[in-house]
């Protein structure tokens, strides 16, 4: 019984290790942040520009819209130029988001956007109103 109680604790422990070898130090986490230029109008040719700071130096940017019956979709295909972090952390860019007016995908009001890592893990948010 002893051996089998040890056996126990020694998995816990390997397990409470292993859990925190992933995890990342202070010393490497960043100060996103993203932001949307103003308020869009609902227009099936629209575009807005959005632009982050704080992100790792060549970095690709990846965009999360979340609608709000729950759907997300990668804005990848819609930004002009594809957003990539310079030397200092920043980027800019410009969202073509008139097809999903044309599709009645966004309607009037306040919409999340996500920026996601290559893991599609959330780095930061932002939301944008369509008016």
């Amino acid at each position: 019984m002893k051996r089998f109680l040890a056996a126990i604790v020694l998995l816990a422990v390997a397990t409470l290790f292993a859990g925190c070898a992933g995890m990342s130090s202070k010393s490497e986490t960043m100060d996103y942040k993203v932001s949307v230029a103003g308020t869009a109008k609902l227009d099936k040719k629209g575009s807005i520009e959005i632009s982050g700071t704080g992100f790792k130096p060549g970095a690709d940017i990846v965009l999360i819209f979340n609608s709000t019956d729950g759907i997300k979709s990668d804005l990848s295909g819609s930004l002009k130029p594809s957003p990539v972090a310079d030397a200092g952390g920043n980027w800019k860019t410009t969202w073509g988001y008139g097809r999903m007016v044309k599709k009645k995908i966004i309607k009037a009001g306040s919409y999340k956007i996500d920026v996601v890592n290559e893991d599609y893990e959330t780095l930061t948010s932002t939301s944008v109103t369509f008016k």
